[in-house]
């Protein structure tokens, strides 16, 4: 009789398709260093009619979780300007939601003729080397289906802290709107958390924080819910500010493990041209006092700035975040604005000295004028910069970025995702930029999207670009491409830890024919990410061996 239920331990790069054959390699045995959070699948294919099973976990190790990938729906996956090397480029269900089970209730559907996984994840913080079985076994009225077994290699070194200043912009409108709550309620505030620690499990160490509503992705003449941090009242003399608001933020943040911030943008998008949406209270209330109707070089907004930002600034000395808030002006200028950006920066770097500046832009010439104290670049235009051996070097990605280069497209392969890693290690990057963590909107913030329906911010940018997290009842649930992202940081914290331990020109030594160390290629397979990252863990392995060798001969 043939056998009904088929199974295979794969790759966490490995994607599964429900309807298409599985040619992910099987994946057995892994390692990992102490404090790495490690992922694996399992793979099932189901040849009888729908039903349910359950599944038993087996294994000495004390965090471990289990999630089952469940389909989003994706319509825009592949833009014109993207290359040839996405893994489909076609409409369809695509495996990305990371949905946690239930260790009381370990039930499984499944499917008829369809190809799931289950999404395994193992916690090292606290747990000392050596090697520990991980045993999954899926059981239907009582009958043993399938057993498969992974083997987890714990070595003997601890991943090091994270280095890379890494942002990922949360949108707090957006959770306001998915789970109806008032922003600044006691349940706003609540979730709000949720989702800032758990971007922070994945990573996050720089949080963009709403001083007034981000001027970002918003129709020109409309407007986005309002955020503002920043009490503004406006007076016969002047403007008075209050940050209470803005101190609850940063110690939230700090409860979280996040001690850097990004000041959101003090101008629009795209060219610096209005000021964002700023509310005040006046004698007749609550009312905006800036926004597209102003010219953000006029006379009433630089009178504003002025009495702003010095106090603003004081009051992140008084916090001790001086070297820790960021500053930008406009996100995403181009050439054209150069002008615009020049007469906006100046002003900005006299009101906010000591602080440094940051904006996402492509073109050289913004640095190369000192507009701009750390240039947050395109990874398809972020040659001249490396050319230039521009230090405190930023990069990012989004919807732009699909030829050749790295990203987290629901079209494109695991590998693609994580490779990025090795080209952020390489080029010593300084931080990174994703401006999708929970965008769940169409384009330019016109409506509220379903985002276990819509992928693509309405048909705008492609799957997988606008949000990283899914709303889940109790908070936020990973994408897959979250999680494949964490791995790649910390693939770059154990390149770190090499080149600490055995020297840059040994790691070096480990990739040099890789040609996607550079941003403008890709790895195409899981086994090609996978063997480099054998190669660090077994330096950073003999390396430790040989001081411990030495260490007894000495003694």
């Amino acid at each position: 009789m043939p056998q009904k239920l088929n199974t295979r331990l794969i790759s966490s790069m490995d994607k599964v398709f429900p309807s298409s054959p599985l040619t992910a390699k099987t994946w057995q045995c892994g390692e990992a260093l102490q404090g790495e959070r490690v992922h694996f699948q399992l793979a099932y294919f189901w040849q009888d009619a729908p039903s349910w099973a359950a599944w038993e976990l087996d294994t000495p190790l004390p965090q471990v979780s289990v999630s089952t990938v469940e389909l989003e729906p994706a319509e825009y996956v592949w833009p014109v300007y993207g290359d040839d090397e996405f893994q489909t480029k076609d409409a369809g269900l695509f495996p990305d939601i990371i949905k946690p089970c239930s260790m009381e209730q370990p039930v499984l559907r499944l499917y008829s003729r369809q190809w799931r996984s289950l999404w395994i994840s193992i916690d090292t913080s606290d747990t000392p080397a050596g090697s520990y079985p991980i045993t999954l076994r899926i059981k239907r009225d009582g009958e043993l289906l399938s057993e498969d077994t992974f083997r987890l290699e714990i070595l003997p070194a601890r991943l090091p802290e994270q280095k890379l200043l890494f942002t990922q912009w949360i949108h707090t409108d957006c959770i306001a709107q998915q789970y109806h709550l008032e922003v600044f309620s006691d349940a706003w505030w609540s979730m709000t958390e949720k989702y800032v620690r758990f971007a922070a499990q994945h990573g996050l160490t720089l949080l963009l924080t709403p001083l007034f509503t981000p001027p970002l992705d918003t129709l020109p003449g409309s407007e986005r819910p309002t955020v503002q941090l920043v009490d503004v009242t406006k007076t016969d003399d002047g403007w008075q500010f209050g940050f209470d608001r803005l101190k609850h933020w940063i110690q939230m943040a700090h409860r979280c493990g996040i001690f850097s911030f990004e000041a959101s943008h003090l101008f629009t998008q795209w060219g610096a041209e209005h000021a964002p949406k700023i509310l005040a209270m006046t004698d007749q209330g609550l009312q905006r006092v800036f926004g597209w109707e102003t010219d953000a070089s006029g006379d009433e907004y630089t009178r504003f700035l002025e009495a702003f930002l010095p106090q603003l600034t004081a009051f992140f000395r008084e916090q001790h975040l001086e070297g820790h808030v960021y500053f930008h002006v406009s996100d995403e200028p181009s050439k054209e604005h150069l002008g615009q950006y020049e007469k906006l920066s100046r002003l900005i770097h006299r009101l906010t000295e000591g602080f440094p500046k940051m904006d996402a832009l492509s073109d050289y010439s913004f640095y190369e004028k000192g507009l701009v104290d750390i240039p947050v670049c395109a990874t398809n235009h972020i040659g001249p910069f490396l050319l230039h051996q521009t230090p405190h070097l930023f990069a990012y990605y989004c919807c732009s970025q699909a030829d050749g280069v790295s990203n987290r497209f629901l079209g494109m392969s695991g590998a693609r995702n994580r490779c990025i890693g090795l080209q952020l290690y390489h080029h010593r990057i300084e931080g990174f930029l994703h401006w999708g963590y929970n965008f769940w909107m169409t384009q330019y913030s016109t409506r509220v999207i379903d985002p276990y329906r819509v992928s693509d911010a309405g048909g705008a940018f492609p799957a997988g670009d606008s949000f990283s997290v899914y709303p889940g009842e109790d908070g936020p649930i990973a994408a897959v491409g979250l999680e494949l992202f964490l791995e790649a940081l910390q693939d770059l914290r154990a390149l770190t830890l090499a080149e600490t331990l055995c020297g840059r020109k040994a790691v070096e030594a480990l990739y040099p024919e890789l040609d996607w160390k550079d941003f403008h290629h890709s790895a195409k397979t899981t086994e090609e990410v996978l063997s480099l990252r054998r190669k660090v863990n077994q330096l950073i392995l003999q390396k430790i061996q040989e001081t411990q060798r030495t260490a007894k001969e000495d003694l």
